[in-house]
This record gives structure tokens, C-alpha cells and sequence, in this order.
């Protein structure tokens, strides 16, 4: 029979309950009453909530089969694919949140190129939509700091200068000749701070004119945050204009001037860009906010090319020396 000194019993009981008082500053501690998937909620969209409401995304955490996308043989096939596969999804793993929303009379947007819902809610309802088992994350909604206005020049003027040296050095106009291709039949989007429809370079490209000379600008533009007045395309900073200019300009200032442009006014909101995106994907008229068969999504189409047997080869010629680049 084992007997235990009485010494190392008071040593042994003075070790636990030293371990004891170590347990709490060891360990992590515990907030009484957690809520069930409060771990969910960010910590910026949970400082946001002690104010009362907030705004954030509700992110859901499964993604959509976009097997049948990858099985389509065309472009058309595969854009209307990855559309309904999306929205499918969307509607599906959103239902409950969605249908808890509307309980709660709650302002809410939802989204499915990216399967999120904006929402505006107080603390409790922001547990509550945390508990559900299929959202992954309350995440906060960033904004870009938005870009300072540039001065407006005058009115731009068309001019039948010499091919850009940029364009030039990528030997674009060797294509426009030798290939007899300047990007005819494609539609390029433009996700931007929008476009300046009266540039002279860029009006003539615009998918909105119609054959009688006059413009539509339904399946063709898109302003999420309504910073066009007119309803037509603008552009608040020009960045947008220059990009399509690159792109599609006319009088050799663009790569694909046979190409014409549709474009959106993405705001600096994260929204507005998964607005955009979404738009791009499926344009939709403002008002019925339905996509159109009849108006594809941008893409390219095949381009009219001369058969591969018949093009001549393509010659080296000297390119114009690049600018030096500034800092």
C-alpha cells in the first residue's frame, strides 16, 4: 500500500491550484451568451452595428456549377450558361435569407455574380442572419476613394492625324491591312468611370446608334449610380474615355477601331462594381431591368478574317522610338 507524504500532498495541491489561477489569463476567454455564429460578423461591420443599423454584405459560402459553361461549344452558349447557372444558385442559397429579410421588412439587394446580399439590419438581426448555417461572413462594404474631377478641356476636335505611336508599336495597322481585320463584329465592354459619348473619336463606335441615326441607349449603357444627368453616356473623371479610346477609337487612336463599346459608370462603391459586372454579363434595359437575348453581352465575335492559306506574311518594319517615360 502506497502512502503519500503529508509534505507533497500541500505541494501537489498548491501546484493545482496555481494551474487553476493560470487557466483564465492562459486560455482565451469565453463572451458569456455568445450568439451563434458571431464569429461571422467582421469586426468593422460589428463596430458599425453599435451605432444602431448598418450596411454590409452577406456573403453565402457554397458556389454554383458552372460544369455546363465549360461544355458549351459557342461564346453565346456559354454566357447564357454561366447567367442562369448563377442566378439559379443565387436564388437558391439565398432563399432563406432572403425570405428572413422580407419578415423583417429589411432593406436588402441581392447579388449573383458574387452569391452575397446587401443588407441594412440592426445588431439582432445581424445574429440572426449570422446564425444561419449557409452564410459564410457579414463582410463590411469598402469604397474606393473616388477620383478627383479633372479640369474639362474644350470640345474635342477630330483630327486626321498620323496612327497613334502606341498602336503603331504594337503593329495594329499591319493587322487593319495585311489581315484585313480593324475588330469588326465585336462588342467590347468597358467598366469604368464611364465614356464620353460626344468624343468624336468614340461616338461613331457606340452599339446605341441605331440605323436611322438615332441612339438607344437600352443593352448599351449602364450608370449604377446615376452620375450621368442626360441618361446618356459620360464620363466624370475621363479615365474611362481614354481606356475606350485605346480600345476603340477612331482616326488612329484606337486598337480595334472596327470594334464598337458599350460601357458603365461604375461608382466607387463596391456595389456599383458588382452592379457593373453583373450588367456586363447581362445587359438589361433601365426600366424592366431584363436581360435581352436580343442584345448579347459583350464578347468577341468571329472576327471576318481572310482564310489562313491566302494572308500574306506578315512583314517587320521599323516602329516609331516610345516617348521617354516621365516621373
Amino acid at each position: 500500500m502506497r502512502v503519500f507524504h503529508p509534505l507533497w500532498h500541500r505541494s501537489l495541491s498548491r501546484t493545482l491550484t496555481g494551474l487553476l489561477t493560470l487557466l483564465p489569463i492562459l486560455l482565451p476567454p469565453v463572451p458569456a451568451h455568445a450568439e451563434p455564429g458571431a464569429e461571422k460578423i467582421a469586426v468593422a461591420v460589428r463596430t458599425d452595428l453599435k451605432d444602431g443599423k448598418a450596411t454590409f454584405f452577406v456573403r453565402l459560402g457554397d458556389e454554383a456549377d458552372l460544369g455546363a459553361a465549360r461544355r458549351a461549344t459557342t461564346k453565346d452558349a456559354r454566357a447564357k450558361a454561366v447567367h442562369e447557372a448563377l442566378t439559379a444558385h443565387a436564388g437558391r442559397s439565398q432563399a432563406r435569407l432572403r425570405k428572413l429579410l422580407t419578415e423583417r421588412k429589411a432593406e436588402h439587394e441581392p447579388f449573383w455574380i458574387v452569391n452575397a446580399v446587401k443588407v441594412t439590419a440592426g445588431p439582432r438581426l445581424a445574429n440572426e442572419i449570422a446564425a444561419l448555417p449557409e452564410v459564410a461572413a457579414l463582410d463590411p462594404i469598402r469604397r474606393d476613394q473616388a477620383p478627383k474631377p479633372r479640369p474639362k478641356p474644350g470640345k474635342a476636335a477630330a483630327e486626321a492625324a498620323a496612327v497613334e505611336w502606341n498602336i503603331d508599336r504594337i503593329k495594329a495597322p499591319r493587322v487593319w491591312d495585311e489581315l484585313n481585320d480593324r475588330g469588326e463584329d465585336i462588342v467590347v465592354g468597358i467598366i469604368d468611370s464611364g465614356v464620353d459619348i460626344g468624343h468624336p473619336d468614340l461616338a461613331g463606335r457606340y452599339r446605341g446608334n441605331l440605323p436611322d441615326g438615332t441612339v438607344d441607349h437600352d443593352y448599351s449603357w449602364y450608370d449604377p449610380g446615376r452620375s450621368c444627368s442626360t441618361g446618356a453616356p459620360c464620363d466624370y473623371t475621363g479615365h474611362g474615355t481614354h481606356v475606350a479610346g485605346i480600345i476603340a477609337g477612331e482616326n488612329g487612336i484606337g486598337v480595334a477601331p472596327g470594334a464598337k463599346w458599350i460601357a458603365t459608370s461604375a461608382n466607387n462603391s463596391q456595389d456599383g462594381k458588382i452592379k457593373a459586372g453583373e450588367w456586363m454579363l447581362a445587359p438589361t434595359d433601365p426600366a424592366s431591368r431584363k436581360p435581352s437575348s436580343a442584345a448579347p453581352s459583350p464578347r468577341a465575335a468571329t472576327p471576318r478574317r481572310m482564310p489562313r492559306s491566302s494572308r500574306p506574311a506578315l512583314r517587320s518594319r521599323p516602329s516609331p522610338t516610345a516617348p521617354a517615360a516621365t516621373s
